[in-house]
């Protein structure tokens, strides 16, 4: 009897970040004139297609709840992954003593409790943060059910507590870590985003993590070659020769730090530049950026491109002088790695696998998350001739090799199949 992994999203469609774009080739029309879909490449599809490209003993299933279901979507792609829309709702929730949001879903609920009526192997692939659809789960199945948790950002400071005097908001702080414990004595297995910080929850909850020495998941990187020089990809994009070019590749979402990156931008002493950023976020964070873009004079320097054309995409890496990615948290990023395999260089954060991988190959350049004037004075340097390493394409190739990280994660599954809760 095949096992059957189901990896459980906990987040809805990014329907907002795409508007304006054509819907995704998989959709329904509703009943009330919306619509919902699912473009398959969330990073559960991306596994789940490449773990069924090497074995045929595993059924996977992505579920993902969606704000504007009015029923169960489900649609089966070639390679036999199965994704599941179900119907949810926005749910408040008190958290510490704070009220916060997030989204919830009855109906995984009851389709979980249906399954497990049947005799087939099950394994659960989870999120790893605080995450309200995973209380409910956790309470109930933790003890039945081997659940695997998945943290997709740093998790060294899970358990922070601010730097204040202000009672109320160390109590609260207390409060949220007491509820933390909890929900954290009931994960027993963790997939890491990166090795900082992890080890905590080994000798605080004895859960078991399975550590790797690669990407956290794949990259087809034959996609990322470097086809054009400098010149010729900024000809293709009637992009200036003679500016120095930056390149921003991200959701815009406030984790990114676009707005801090703006920032230091407007602060560096040579102004001869353009910086393009790709991505979209809501209406209103997109707003904020450009008024403060406008707020330091920069709409000639800096461009919203939004998506784009993956072919196009790829002409903007290899047009840059310098890719910026300056999250103050992450699990990758993949921006840097795709700079890399086109032999680009890179000013980057010191969070997440990426800043894992170029410490360990003394490649391009690392900066705080949150010292905004050594980005600065980094980025002074760079623009001022300062040179920077890249590493081997082979070595970003190999890290992001999905034939071994699919072996790694189709290990997990297969010996969480085989434990004894």
């Amino acid at each position: 009897m095949k096992l059957k992994v189901i990896n459980i999203v906990n987040h809805a469609p990014a329907y907002e970040s795409h508007r304006g774009r054509p819907r995704p080739q998989v959709n329904w029309d509703l009943p009330n004139g919306n619509w919902v879909g699912i473009w398959g490449y969330e990073w559960h599809d991306l596994l789940g297609n490449n773990i069924l490209a090497i074995t045929n003993d595993i059924d996977y299933e992505v579920w993902q709840p969606d704000l504007r279901a009015d029923r169960i979507y489900e649609h089966t792609f070639e390679s036999g992954l199965k994704h599941k829309l179900f119907p949810a709702i926005d749910k408040n929730y008190i958290h510490g003593f704070r009220i916060y949001k997030d989204i919830y879903s009855e109906t995984i609920m009851l389709e979980l409790q249906k399954i497990l009526r049947g005799n087939n192997p099950l394994v659960l692939h989870i999120n790893a943060g605080y995450r309200y659809i995973n209380v409910p789960i956790l309470k109930k199945y933790c003890n039945k059910i081997p659940i695997v948790a998945q943290f997709y950002t740093n998790s060294l400071d899970t358990f922070a507590t601010p730097k204040t005097k202000n009672i109320y908001k160390v109590a609260h702080a207390f409060k949220k870590n007491y509820e933390l414990r909890q929900y954290y004595k009931k994960i027993k297995f963790i997939i890491p985003s990166v090795k900082e910080g992890v080890d905590y929850f080994e000798k605080e909850f004895g859960a078991h993590v399975f550590y790797r020495n690669y990407q956290n998941f794949g990259t087809n990187y034959e996609d990322w070659v470097r086809k054009y020089s400098k010149e010729e990809a900024r000809k293709r994009l009637n992009i200036p020769i003679e500016k120095f070019i930056f390149f921003s590749s991200s959701r815009l979402i406030p984790v990114k730090q676009i707005d801090k990156m703006i920032v230091a931008l407007s602060k560096i002493k040579n102004q001869n530049f353009i910086c393009y950023v790709s991505g979209r976020g809501s209406v209103e964070y997109e707003a904020c950026l450009n008024k403060l873009v406008q707020k330091h004079k920069l709409e000639e320097k800096i461009v919203f491109i939004g998506y784009v054309d993956f072919e196009i995409l790829k002409e903007y890496f290899q047009a840059a002088d310098l890719v910026l990615s300056t999250s103050i948290l992450e699990a990758g990023p993949s921006s840097p790695f795709q700079a890399a395999a086109m032999e680009t260089p890179s000013l980057i954060t010191d969070t997440g696998i990426a800043s894992e991988f170029f410490k360990q190959n003394n490649a391009e350049v690392i900066v705080p998350t949150e010292n905004y004037e050594k980005w600065i004075e980094e980025l002074n340097a760079i623009m001022n001739g300062k040179e920077i390493k890249t590493p081997l394409r082979k070595d970003v190739v190999e890290f992001g090799n999905w034939n071994q990280i699919s072996k790694y994660y189709y290990n997990i599954y297969k010996t969480l199949q085989n434990t004894t809760l």
